[in-house]
């Protein structure tokens, strides 16, 4: 999909025009396009998953605290998370929330804007398009 045609018309021994002639075809088009949307879910549910383990652990280190390295005793205690860092981690949750809360209004506002500003452009083209009637007549002198 991103590639050298030259480079991929050799690797898979098809001809470079029949490459070409391919690309501008509608069900190349749709083919790339379930490529791109087969490629997007995967690493969509790969973030999905790196996140919920990233939000276990930051859990994890709010409830029990860092874990810390006592030389006196030569073992790991936890020690309670700062202020300044609880406060940033939940101020960047909170954003996150609230983008994702906002999202599906605003793409909705949106939608709503262009379907207006379609009907819009549809009714001015048909005002465009009206014939105006021209009436003939004749010019009468009147005594």
């Amino acid at each position: 999909m991103l590639g050298n045609m030259a480079e991929t018309a050799i690797v898979t021994g098809i001809p470079l025009p029949t490459l070409k002639i391919w690309k501008t075809s509608e069900w190349f088009k749709e083919a790339c396009l379930q490529l791109q949307a087969e490629d997007l879910q995967k690493t969509s549910s790969n973030i999905k998953r790196i996140v919920e383990k990233s939000l276990k652990a930051i859990e994890d280190r709010l409830d029990m605290g860092d874990a810390m390295y006592d030389q006196r005793s030569g073992s790991i205690v936890r020690i309670p998370v700062k202020a300044h860092v609880a406060l940033k981690i939940s101020t960047e949750l909170l954003t996150k929330q609230e983008k994702i809360h906002n999202a599906p209004i605003r793409d909705e506002l949106e939608k709503t804007i262009d379907d207006r500003l379609l009907r819009l452009s549809e009714e001015f083209s048909k005002f465009a398009q009206l014939k105006s009637k021209v009436i003939d007549i004749e010019a009468v002198e009147v005594r």
